[in-house]
């Protein structure tokens, strides 16, 4: 993982904290986020955990759309880390290896962008190792869990982009996760958001899920 550390660091020192510092020039977080948030009742107070938080962008996003909520930021990068601290004194920042390594839970465990950089010569390898840390989150979270990737549907892949199909990521989880699952396409052509519901179990005689009030 240490030449991902030192290309965010890199960027960081030349950009600062901008979305070009974690790699999305072209903008367009409100969308993502917007994504993974869509399915969170606005007017509950609630924990989340961002994976993957980046200089915490997701946190200005909560601040202007929800009421009540109780950060928690983790990264591998130290130097967004600390920034972060500083930015957001009421956020929790901690490193993502810590993270994986307590016991701690919240309502929502949500991760933008970031799986979107192969770390691994062998895609198939990657692929392990993020279907690994999507079962630990999982495991962290109360009522769902919500990440976005970019779809191999696209005309063109970089070598330093990792891609993965949306039904592969589906499977994966309908085996592993839970059966109640959503898969939103809608937002951006070349990206998905799946979200991951921990309660799947049925209403009966009515055949339908539960719905979070």
């Amino acid at each position: 993982m240490k030449n991902i550390i030192d290309l965010y660091k890199k960027a960081y020192q030349i950009h600062g904290d901008s979305p070009d510092s974690v790699f999305w020039p072209k903008g367009r977080q409100r969308e993502r986020f917007h994504a993974l948030m869509t399915e969170v009742n606005k007017s509950k107070n609630f924990s989340i955990l961002d994976y993957g938080c980046g200089l915490g962008h997701l946190y200005d996003y909560l601040e202007n759309n929800f009421k009540e909520f109780q950060y928690t930021g983790t990264d591998i990068v130290d130097d967004f880390l600390h920034a972060n601290k500083k930015k957001y004194p009421q956020g929790n920042f901690i490193q993502a290896y810590e993270l994986l390594k307590n016991s701690d839970h919240f309502d929502y465990v949500v991760a933008s962008g970031t799986f979107s950089i192969l770390f691994e010569d062998d895609v198939e390898k990657q692929k392990e190792i993020v279907f690994g840390i999507l079962k630990q989150l999982f495991g962290k979270a109360n009522k769902f869990l919500s990440v976005n990737f970019m779809t191999d549907q696209v005309d063109f892949i970089q070598k330093t982009a990792f891609h993965l199909n949306p039904l592969e990521l589906v499977k994966f989880c309908t085996d592993h996760l839970s059966t109640r699952i959503s898969l939103n396409q809608s937002y951006m052509p070349y990206e998905y958001t799946v979200t991951v519901w921990k309660d799947d179990s049925i209403i009966r005689p009515d055949n339908i899920y539960k719905i979070d009030e």
